[in-house]
């Protein structure tokens, strides 16, 4: 961005006007010239001067509005921004145990419709540090805290169900979500935990879980996805893949205890891809880094190279009154 520091200088410019005139009009008439003897001569001189006798004063005034504008001091100002604040460490615990083949959130399954959404949800974060984890019958961690959201998407999209898994150990993948944010030094620590069944399996229980989590000051954010009752299920077959209606039970009180405990109220319930959607931008909306913006500017001052040209454009327009119109300095 252009500015001037001392812009009422560019008012001068207006006496620049004048000026021209009165030099084309009154002072280009009262020059003194070399006199020469030869007539011939003087018509060479006449002519040449003819269609260039007003290009010193052109050159001049120039030089003069390069004056001008040097004592405005352009300078160019660049904006900078410091950015200082600690942002968010966030853990994404997701199913991946084979009831989350379910295809209730048509056209696809729960588990992509849930991956669709934590990938929205990821897109979306700027300066938090973002890790997944996935769970059936154990719990692994696929990626650790990192900034490197293309990374972590790409990790995040390859995911897939565990076929052999039997059964869904939510307590395991919600102290494992733990483990991996305990040594965090961020102000805000949060664990999505996204799952559609009942704790069945794993060596850990979800309420012993919960508890480590609000000792280490952890806010766990429970979802369940899926509807409630019997849904369509795809089973293969030899006459290729089916669908069958199954009934998967979504413990939604171990969800809500799990959330009141790590104080965040109560589990969300998404039946469809829009309402887990929704879901999701509102946990983003409520956790926020809070960040300081310091905007300040860094200058490049011009004035300098406004002064070159103006004695360049002076030193020419002398050289031409004095060598080439014969003319008296």
């Amino acid at each position: 961005m252009l500015e001037f520091v001392n812009v009422k200088w560019l008012w001068a410019l207006l006496i620049l006007v004048p000026y021209i005139l009165y030099d084309i009009f009154v002072n280009n008439k009262n020059k003194i010239r070399v006199i020469y003897s030869r007539v011939q001569l003087l018509k060479q001189i006449t002519g040449r001067n003819s269609y260039l006798k007003y290009l010193p004063i052109i050159l001049r005034s120039l030089a003069i509005v390069l004056l001008i504008i040097a004592l405005a001091r352009p300078r160019l100002a660049n904006k900078k921004q410091e950015i200082t604040g600690k942002g968010i460490d966030i853990i994404l615990a997701i199913d991946i145990s084979g009831s989350m083949k379910a295809v209730d959130f048509k056209p696809t399954n729960r588990l992509e419709a849930a991956k669709k959404v934590a990938k929205q949800f990821i897109e979306k974060r700027k300066n938090d540090r973002i890790g997944l984890i996935v769970f059936s019958e154990n719990a692994y961690t696929k990626c650790p805290l990192t900034l490197d959201y293309n990374i972590l998407m790409t990790i995040l999209e390859s995911i897939e169900i565990n076929e052999e898994a039997n059964g869904t150990a939510i307590g395991m993948g919600l102290a494992t979500s733990v483990a991996r944010l305990k040594e965090s030094e961020a102000k805000s620590k949060v664990i999505i935990l996204i799952t559609d069944g009942r704790n069945n399996a794993g060596e850990i229980e979800p309420f012993d879980a919960a508890q480590l989590a609000s000792t280490f000051e952890m806010k766990v954010y429970p979802v369940g996805v899926g509807k409630k009752g019997l849904v369509d299920y795809p089973v293969p077959t030899a006459f290729g893949v089916q669908y069958r209606k199954v009934n998967i039970e979504i413990d939604m009180e171990t969800l809500d205890e799990i959330a009141k405990i790590t104080g965040t109220n109560n589990a969300k319930l998404a039946t469809n891809t829009k309402q887990l959607e929704s879901i999701m931008n509102l946990i983003d909306k409520m956790e926020k880094t809070e960040l300081k913006i310091n905007d300040y500017y860094v200058y490049k001052e011009l004035f300098s190279i406004f002064l070159i040209f103006a004695f360049c454009l002076l030193l020419v327009e002398f050289l031409i009154r004095v060598v080439y119109h014969r003319q008296i300095p």
